[in-house]
């Protein structure tokens, strides 16, 4: 990377771990600046690597700003869960379309697709019990949510990136920890974690254009 990326990813870095701490001490007006400015961060990170491929840069430029979108409506104090969630589908759609500008690399594909399948098997069903239970509207959007986040993960693998494919794995598991926390029941530093791992997953992501 140049040294332009490394100080765009420091700056960043600067803001997920204020974000952190915002989330960790429930401090919610330093999060409503931090959290957009990560995914500023990010894009700005997008924008000045050379990538392998600058198309596949496009479409992972694309899939960040619909993911800004998504976190701000999930972010504020009204529920726009499903706008947040609407956003976060067409981010997933957009960086497929950038992972499949890569030659196909079917090995990883299956194990990143066998990970990601297994891991909605132990995952997903208290989460459609729960919604059945108390909110029966969220079913089919949070399960054609899920169908796609896993072409997403395969789609990673299938570029032949472990990078991308820990990256997209990170990501899937930050929403799985949201998805528990908000349906089946809180979790201990729940938040936290889920933006933990969620900022690494979109930052490995992006560092993936150059592997």
């Amino acid at each position: 990377m140049t040294g332009l990326a490394w100080i765009a990813l420091a700056v960043t870095s600067a803001f997920a771990l204020a974000d952190w701490l915002a989330v960790a001490a429930s401090r919610r007006r330093l999060e409503y600046a931090a959290k957009p400015a990560v995914m500023l961060g990010l894009i700005g990170v997008a924008i000045v690597l050379h990538p392998a491929d600058s198309t596949e840069r496009t479409f992972f430029l694309v899939a960040l700003t619909l993911g800004l979108i998504s976190d701000i409506f999930l972010m504020l104090p009204q529920d726009m869960f499903l706008l947040g969630l609407g956003a976060a589908l067409v981010e997933h759609l957009a960086y497929i379309g950038g992972f499949r500008h890569r030659p196909l690399q079917p090995a990883l594909l299956a194990v990143a697709a066998v990970v990601a399948l297994v891991s909605v098997a132990v995952i997903l069903p208290p989460v459609i019990r729960a919604l059945r239970k108390n909110q029966p509207g969220l079913v089919w959007p949070v399960s054609a949510y899920v169908a796609v986040f896993v072409i997403m993960v395969s789609s990673a693998g299938s570029t032949g990136s472990l990078v991308a494919v820990a990256g997209a794995l990170l990501f899937f598991y930050s929403d799985g920890l949201l998805a528990w926390n908000r349906f089946v029941k809180p979790i201990s530093g729940g938040r936290l974690g889920n933006i933990v791992l969620y900022h690494l997953g979109q930052a490995l992501i992006v560092l993936s254009l150059v592997s």
